[in-house]
């Protein structure tokens, strides 16, 4: 099975992902983690998430960008969560002083690699597209890449939840 859970910010999605990583494999999570830390707030959020999976089954692969490398440490029978393709673009899109304004191609073509060899893959994703603000032409950039990330996914995976204030709704079930 391939998910996409995608949502706002402390909606619930990397619960419910969590939660249904185990009910398709009780016994070994792969936990892809794309987070990079860059203050003490990023390290102590990574920490909870780390404290919070403790026990429960996690193997956890810190991996930033390129994260079709993973594909050597994972099998067919491993279920696969991603957690998230928003931290993931912005690792492969900004990369010091340098832009790239398509790194969303190179993102989908990736996650296509890890979906392509697992048996299940959840990915979680943020959704960033709901307010009426025009931003700088770097960050509209940015939610563009976003969303052509979660629209090609939504296309291959088979089911597609969208979270909100705590509540899901499938939008490919």
């Amino acid at each position: 099975m391939k998910y996409l859970i995608v949502g706002g910010s402390k909606s619930g999605k990397s619960d419910i992902a969590e939660r249904i990583s185990l009910e398709l494999n009780e016994n070994k999570v792969v936990y892809i983690a794309t987070m990079k830390p860059y203050d003490d707030e990023d390290k102590k959020r990574i920490e909870a998430h780390i404290k919070k999976r403790y026990g429960r089954n996690f193997i956890t692969i810190e991996k930033h960008k390129n994260i079709d490398e993973v594909c050597g440490s994972i099998n067919r029978c491993d279920t696969v969560l991603i957690d998230s393709t928003t931290s993931l673009l912005n690792n492969e899109m900004f990369n010091g002083r340098t832009i790239n304004n398509n790194a969303g191609d190179k993102i989908v073509s990736d996650l296509k690699k890890i979906m392509d060899k697992v048996c299940n893959t959840i990915i979680v994703s943020d959704y960033i597209f709901n307010d009426s603000i025009e931003y700088d032409e770097v960050t509209e950039n940015y939610k563009k890449q976003l969303a052509l990330i979660n629209k090609k996914l939504a296309e291959c995976c088979d089911k597609v939840i969208e979270c909100t204030f705590g509540t899901q709704k499938e939008w490919k079930w």
